[in-house]
């Protein structure tokens, strides 16, 4: 199945050009739009439910989540290097930590 899909995307002329630009899209919203603004939602309706927000440990793990560019095949890539033909080649985006947003966190003592 996996096969098959890989051959039908590569048999499309610019395949890896929208799967990269949606990728890097994609990633782009999460880590700047769609995460801080669920983080901002649950802290106000904490603070309406009279429960104390939790601002630092939510942005800490927010800032935990780290983004590694690699190529097509998986090669991981440094930080500030982008992959050379990326929109010919294809790329991949590995999230590292990925951050989950929890209802409350445990107190640790």
């Amino acid at each position: 199945m996996r096969i098959e899909i890989a051959e039908a995307w590569d048999s499309l002329l610019l395949a890896q050009v929208i799967s990269g630009s949606v990728l890097i899209t994609q990633s782009i919203l999460r880590k700047y739009i769609i995460l801080p603004s669920l983080i901002i939602v649950k802290n106000i309706a904490r603070m309406l439910l009279f429960q104390f927000p939790e601002w630092s440990e939510d942005l800490t793990d927010w800032n935990r989540e780290m983004y590694v560019k690699c190529t097509y095949n998986g090669v991981q890539l440094s930080e500030t290097e982008f992959p050379k033909n990326w929109l010919t080649d294809g790329i991949q985006i590995k999230i590292l930590f990925p951050f989950c947003l929890k209802p409350w966190h445990r107190f640790k003592l």
